[in-house]
């Protein structure tokens, strides 16, 4: 057996070994589509075809290197354990194989979502930053100490779910069924150690799309989760007998041109103008780093005299909550001096004329703040429009923060710090990682400070050589927790 005493260095040089190895399983991974899709669930793959896939792959990928591998949790949970079976403690390590959909294709100039692709430093790819290459990382961290015959005293266990993008079922599952490790991390998060995480609250605002005037408001759509920015929006407008079609397609020309960071389109068709807008899609968790593209076209469209709920809707969206990130126009500033700001993100929209319609938000936010705060003043500023506001029951949502002085946040800042040559420190997240599902759990890397947040955006991407520097961090840790 190998001696573990090593330094930062040592560790890295380690890992670099297994680069050509976990690059092939990880493109190979990464050209799953593992995309939510009911129309192929059922008992045997509850998420899907493409899920289902990706759960399949990790069981191979255990079994071919000697893993013992199991399927739980109702076959949404993929485990893969190492160390004593009589352990009295585990150390889990929480990732996820579901990706967010690969959105509008035109939108990725460098490769197709699922067709990943490195060029230079970078791999690009659906799934790449959100959290493929992370899962990868840690696995071939586990892998590095059985081959190197390290023998823990607790058990190490990778938990592998498949329903972290959507509602979490897979989670819920597996803590009824299985249990909750004793302590552990996720590596859907961010360096150094993550040991607090925001609250977070979808509501979904519910009404009737009347457009009873001369400007009609048909149809109004944006947005495909709750958790992203919309990048993309369309609008379906009549216009008045007697408008010129061509002056308003010119002042929208005029708009898209005047404010900055936007594009778009509008085309008649057959009495109809359909608008097109181009914003900027992010993961709502930093709804700051995005351009609302749904917000964006109601704001221009509140220029016109649409009434009824359209009125109401229009405003709702393109005034309460135009440029309104950090709840400014919903009285909900707040600020937690050790969790950050409270944001908001507008995610799905969906106005139809004479139809069930809905606007669906979602909240992050610190400590100190409720939900039933946050629904009250979402209540008084609903304006003109004729709704009703629902909370969304999600699966561990609530803030979560584990104590500063516990070994899970003190020894992962040390390693971190030894391999990044810094000052051990922590951070607060924004995000939702399945961390927050353990009492002492934490989110760890694989985001580094210097690097954008691509996660959920065309052109997702990340950096090659933080792949195995990231699986030695990994790998110290693993053995620091676990000897």
């Amino acid at each position: 057996m190998e001696s573990f005493q090593m330094t930062a260095e040592q560790w890295q040089q380690k890992s670099q070994l297994y680069k050509s190895e976990l690059f092939n399983d990880l493109l190979q991974f990464l050209s799953i589509p593992s995309v939510l899709d009911k129309t192929t669930a059922n008992v045997q793959q509850p998420f899907g075809a493409g899920i289902e896939t990706a759960l399949q792959f990790l069981v191979d990928m255990g079994r071919r290197d000697g893993f013992k591998v199991e399927r739980v949790a109702d076959n949404m949970v993929v485990v893969i354990d190492y160390g004593p079976d009589d352990a009295t403690e585990t150390f889990g390590v929480l990732s996820h194989v579901d990706v967010v959909p690969g959105g509008d294709g035109d939108a990725w100039t460098i490769t197709l979502p699922f067709s990943p692709k490195i060029i230079g430093n970078r791999l690009y790819g659906r799934g790449s930053h959100d959290m493929k290459a992370d899962l990868i990382a840690s696995y071939y961290a586990l892998k590095q100490l059985k081959d190197a015959g390290f023998q823990p005293r607790k058990k190490i266990r990778l938990i592998f779910g498949s329903d972290e993008e959507s509602d979490w079922r897979d989670m819920r599952a597996y803590l009824d069924q299985v249990g909750e490790p004793t302590l552990g991390f996720s590596p859907d998060g961010a360096f150094p150690v993550v040991p607090g995480e925001k609250g977070f609250l979808t509501l979904s605002i519910q009404f009737q799309g009347t457009t009873l005037g001369a400007w009609k408001l048909h149809r109004f759509q944006s947005g495909e989760r709750d958790n992203v920015v919309p990048g993309t929006a369309v609008a379906d407008v009549e216009l008045p007998e007697g408008v010129d079609i061509n002056g308003f397609l010119a002042a929208y020309e005029r708009y898209l041109k005047d404010t900055l960071m936007i594009s778009g389109i509008g085309q008649y068709d057959d009495g109809h103008i359909i608008l097109t807008l181009y914003g900027k899609s992010v993961h709502g968790a930093y709804p700051e780093d995005g351009l609302n593209a749904a917000t964006y076209l109601a704001h221009f469209l509140l220029n016109y005299n649409f009434d009824d709920q359209a009125h109401g809707f229009l405003e709702f969206l393109g005034l309460t909550n135009h440029k309104n990130v950090f709840g400014e126009k919903l009285g909900l500033v707040y600020h937690d001096d050790i969790m950050g700001d409270l944001t908001v993100n507008v995610g799905k929209i969906l106005f139809q004329a004479n139809a069930d319609s809905e606007i669906r938000i979602n909240f992050r936010y610190p400590m100190g703040i409720t939900e039933t705060a946050i629904l009250t003043q979402v209540q008084r500023h609903m304006g003109s429009l004729n709704a009703k506001i629902f909370k969304q029951e999600a699966f561990g949502t609530h803030p979560h923060m584990v104590d500063l002085s516990d070994p899970i946040v003190t020894v992962l800042a040390d390693v971190y710090a030894q391999h990044t040559h810094t000052q051990k420190t922590y951070k607060i997240s924004n995000g939702g990682s399945y961390a927050r599902l353990l009492k002492r759990g934490v989110a760890f890397g694989g985001q580094f400070p210097d690097v954008p947040v691509m996660s959920h955006q065309p052109n997702e991407y990340v950096l090659i050589d933080n792949i195995p520097k990231t699986q030695a961090i990994f790998a110290q840790v693993m053995y620091e927790m676990t000897r």
